[in-house]
């Protein structure tokens, strides 16, 4: 009787799943390591070192190497060095009234403008005493500067219902060298004027 071999582990069907589980188990693992590692990455090494770089960076994430960024930041408003707000001396008496329309001058401010020129914004109160909308808008007010009337930049028109206020802005562009406005509020029987000193820094 001839002697039996005995089978060995690996010819089995058991045998050759667990190995082939084991191998994939390995061979994935490996993979990922070298995922984390960064080998699959070596075909973009400059847009990763660029991004990293730009980002590590606190010059480059707030623009201070840039001499443009300074120079914008330094100097609002205009591009001049003289770029402060002017004083602006205000009468005594602000409020100006005819029938159920009331004006009142609430504050005043002046820059230079980037032409070369003043840009005086006044800020008014209008108040309507009647009983219907009345028309809140520029051309309600000229300034007259050296004997020469001034018509206020277009953007204010306002309707205020009866019975109530509402604030607006009304902005002229003046002569560098002025230095004293009379301004004129039109009512529909006359008008009111107020002086205003303008003073640089």
């Amino acid at each position: 009787m001839a002697e039996e071999k005995p089978n060995n582990w690996w010819a089995t069907l058991p045998g050759l799943l667990t190995a082939a589980a084991a191998v994939i188990t390995a061979v994935t693992g490996l993979l990922l390591g070298m995922g984390q590692l960064g080998m699959f990455d070596a075909g973009r090494p400059a847009a990763s070192t660029a991004s990293a770089s730009g980002m590590g960076s606190p010059a480059a994430s707030t623009g201070a190497s840039q001499p443009g960024a300074g120079a914008s930041t330094s100097a609002p408003g205009s591009g001049t060095g003289n770029s402060a707000e002017w004083k602006v001396a205000l009468p005594a008496e602000r409020t100006y009234r005819a029938a159920d329309v009331e004006y009142e001058i609430l504050n005043a401010s002046a820059r230079p403008d980037v032409s070369g020129k003043i840009a005086l914004t006044l800020t008014l109160r209008c108040t309507n005493h009647g009983r219907y909308d009345l028309n809140f808008w520029d051309s309600t007010f000229r300034l007259n500067v050296g004997g020469v009337s001034y018509s206020p930049d277009p953007g204010l028109n306002e309707l205020v219902a009866g019975d109530s206020s509402k604030s607006g802005g009304v902005r002229f562009t003046l002569p560098a060298d002025t230095r004293d406005a009379l301004l004129r509020i039109k009512f529909a029987e006359g008008e009111s004027t107020a002086q205003l000193t303008i003073s640089p820094p």
